[in-house]
C-alpha cells in the first residue's frame, strides 16, 4: 500500500469514525455534543484531557528512547480542526519495551491539559502508534519565551490558505522540539477528538517549551478559536510522575 494512503487511513481512524461525523468546537458540533455523535465521547470513563494534580511519584517509570537520529521529511496540513505536521517517513520511540511510530503532531490553543488548574497558551500532541494498534501521545506544553530553532523550519505554514496541505522536503527532527528535561507525567486516557477512543497512553512533559509571542500567534491563526476539549473527570485514575 502507498505510504501516504496508509498514513491517511490511520490518521482518519484516529480522528473520525467510519461514518460522517460533523464535530467541531462551536455550535451543535461542540465538545458538549460529542457524546451525541460518538458514544464513547459521552460514556467513556477514561477520557482526556485531565487536570494534572496530586500525582504519584514513581521513580522507576520507563525511559523514553528516541529512535530519531535521522531527521524526517514532513507534510503540513491545515485540516480545519488544527494545524498538523504529518511525517512521511518512519520516526519512532521505544517506551516500556514497545516501538511506537510517530505519525503526526498537531496544536491545541489553549492547552488541553492543565497543571494544577494552570493552563498554558498552547499544547502540541505527538501521536504515535504501535504495530498492534496501541496509541501513545506525547503532550508538549508551550509558553511564551525564546524561539525554538527546530520550529523555525515550519514557518512555511504562515503562507498556507485555510484547509490546505503543503508537501515539503523539510528535514525535521521531532526530538529537537522537545524540552531538554524529559521528566514526565503519565496516565491512561483517550483521544481528545471524536471518536474519543480510550486505552491511549499519555505522556506529558513536565517542562514546557518556549515559542515567541509571534510564533504562537502564527499557529493560532490556523486554529479554530479554543480548539481544546474541556477537562474530563479522572474517575479514580492515577497520574504517575517521575
Amino acid at each position: 500500500m502507498n505510504k501516504l494512503l496508509f498514513l491517511t487511513g490511520i490518521l482518519f481512524s484516529l480522528n473520525v469514525s467510519a461514518h460522517d461525523v460533523h464535530w467541531g468546537y462551536e455550535g451543535e458540533g461542540a465538545p458538549d455534543h460529542w457524546g451525541e455523535l460518538e458514544k464513547q465521547c459521552g460514556t467513556g470513563t477514561q477520557q482526556s484531557p485531565v487536570n494534572i494534580a496530586n500525582t504519584v511519584v514513581k521513580k522507576e517509570l520507563p525511559k523514553i528512547i528516541f529512535n530519531e537520529s535521522n531527521s524526517k521529511t514532513i507534510d503540513i496540513v491545515d485540516n480545519g480542526h488544527t494545524l498538523q505536521v504529518d511525517f512521511k517517513e518512519g520516526s519512532s520511540i521505544t517506551y516500556d519495551g514497545k516501538v511506537y511510530e510517530l505519525l503526526q503532531f498537531h496544536a491545541h490553543e489553549e492547552a488541553e491539559h492543565t497543571i494544577e488548574r494552570v493552563r498554558y497558551p498552547l499544547e502540541l500532541h505527538f501521536v504515535h502508534k504501535a504495530k498492534n494498534g496501541d496509541v501513545l501521545v506525547i503532550g508538549v506544553l508551550v509558553k511564551e519565551g525564546k524561539t525554538n530553532q527546530e520550529f523555525q523550519k515550519l514557518k512555511i505554514f504562515k503562507s498556507m490558505a485555510k484547509q490546505e496541505k503543503l508537501e515539503t522536503h523539510i528535514s525535521f527532527n521531532p526530538e529537537h522540539i522537545y524540552p531538554e528535561d524529559k521528566s514526565y507525567y503519565t496516565y491512561s486516557g483517550s483521544l481528545t477528538t471524536p471518536p474519543c477512543s480510550e486505552k491511549v497512553t499519555w505522556i506529558i512533559f513536565k517542562t514546557p517549551i518556549t515559542l515567541t509571542e509571534e510564533e504562537i500567534d502564527d499557529i493560532k491563526a490556523h486554529l479554530p478559536k479554543n480548539n481544546n476539549r474541556p477537562i474530563r473527570p479522572l474517575n479514580g485514575r492515577v497520574i504517575l510522575s517521575n
